[in-house]
C-alpha cells in the first residue's frame, strides 16, 4: 500500500511530456484495442499498470478491462469482449496470494491455462515487469515461478531495468525472438503506453 500511494504522489509529479522517461531496447510495439490488463502472481503490480495506463492518457478507460485472476471462476473471461491483446504485469507478493486464498501452486496453473487459452485466441501477449529487484527472487520461487510461466509465452516483453540485472528477461527474449523494451523506472511504463497508444 506504501508503495501505491508513493507512485500516486511520482505521477502527480510527473509532467504529460515525460520527457526525462528512459526507453532503450527494442521500440515499443503498436497497441491493440481493447485488451484486457491482469497480473501474474498476485502482486500489486497490475492495479499500478492500470492507474499509470490511465494516467498517461494515452486511451480511454473503457478501451480496457482489468481482471486479477482471469479463469479462475469464470471460464469466459478471456472472450468476455472481443479482446486483442493479453497484458500480464509479472511480480509476485505473500500478501496478494494470502487475500485470493491460493497458493503459488494454484497461480501457476491458472497462469498455465490463461496462456493456453490466450494462445488457442491468438491473442497477442505482452508480459511486462514493472517494479524492479522487487519482485526477483531466487529460482523457484514465487517471483521466478510467475515469471517462467509468463515471459517466454509473451509476444513482448517490457522490462525495468532493475529486475534485468541478471539478463534473464535478455535471455528468454533472445531465445524466443521476442522484442524487449527497457524502462529505468515504474513509472516510465508511461511513456512505452503512449508509445504504443500514439495520438493521431
Amino acid at each position: 500500500m506504501k508503495k501505491l500511494c508513493l507512485l500516486l504522489v511520482l505521477v502527480g509529479l510527473v509532467s504529460s511530456s515525460m520527457v526525462f522517461a528512459l526507453v532503450s531496447g527494442d521500440p515499443p510495439v503498436p497497441g491493440q484495442l481493447p485488451f484486457l490488463l491482469t497480473n501474474a502472481g498476485q502482486g500489486p503490480g497490475g492495479k499500478m499498470a492500470r492507474l499509470l495506463i490511465w494516467q498517461s492518457k494515452a486511451i480511454l478507460e473503457t478501451d480496457f478491462d482489468y481482471n486479477s485472476e482471469p479463469l479462475r471462476d469464470n471460464p469466459n473471461d478471456l472472450v468476455a469482449r472481443d479482446y486483442k491483446m493479453l497484458f500480464v504485469i509479472i511480480g509476485s507478493s505473500a500478501k496478494g496470494l494470502g487475500a485470493s486464498g491460493i497458493t503459488i501452486e494454484e497461480e501457476i496453473a491458472r497462469l498455465n491455462k490463461m496462456i493456453v487459452e490466450a494462445k488457442k485466441l491468438e491473442l497477442f501477449i505482452i508480459a511486462a515487469h514493472i517494479e524492479g529487484k522487487d519482485r526477483r527472487g531466487n529460482p523457484g520461487s514465487a517471483d521466478e515461478q510467475s515469471i517462467d510461466a509468463i515471459a517466454p509465452f509473451a509476444d513482448y516483453l517490457i522490462v525495468m531495468k532493475e529486475g534485468n540485472l541478471d539478463g534473464k528477461f535478455t535471455k528468454i527474449a533472445k531465445e524466443k525472438n521476442i522484442p524487449l523494451t527497457i524502462i529505468d523506472n515504474t513509472i516510465d511504463f508511461m511513456q512505452v503506453i503512449k508509445l504504443m497508444f500514439p495520438k493521431e
